[in-house]
């Protein structure tokens, strides 16, 4: 049976926001699965829309990096859940959004958590937790 999710190179997020390749032995690792799905999101979100538009994905990223800095007040808070929404559904593999949750990092004004929990096409749950920063 086919992976409806796909393989790819392993990466390894840091609190950061950078990535890293995951080494397996003298190569790359690999992710498959639900766990293919959940580094895709995550990548999804850490790059700013646009960002990819030399390498022909001008519509690939997100928004939210615009408002980070910003005074997160309840209406930027909704925004910024928005945006996260918004990237997650526009990966093919994901058929629902269920839950999102975007919380500003204390002391850390220009930095949110994520949380969220998608649904795949297959059926199949995935969550991811992510720390988005200006």
């Amino acid at each position: 049976m086919d992976d409806p999710f796909f393989t790819d190179i392993r990466l390894s997020f840091a609190r950061d926001g950078t990535a890293d390749l995951m080494l397996d032995g003298p190569g790359a690792g690999a992710v498959s699965g639900v766990d293919n799905l959940v580094q895709a999101l995550t990548l999804r979100l850490l790059i700013d829309r646009g960002e990819l538009a030399g390498l022909g994905h001008p519509r690939y990223g997100t928004r939210i990096r615009a408002l980070l800095g910003e005074t997160l007040d309840r209406a930027n808070l909704e925004l910024l859940r928005r945006y996260v929404r918004r990237s997650l559904m526009d990966d093919p593999r994901v058929a629902d959004v269920v839950s999102i949750v975007v919380t500003p990092r204390d002391g850390e004004p220009d930095a949110v958590d994520v949380a969220a929990s998608v649904v795949a096409v297959s059926g199949a749950a995935a969550t991811l937790q992510v720390t988005l920063n200006a």
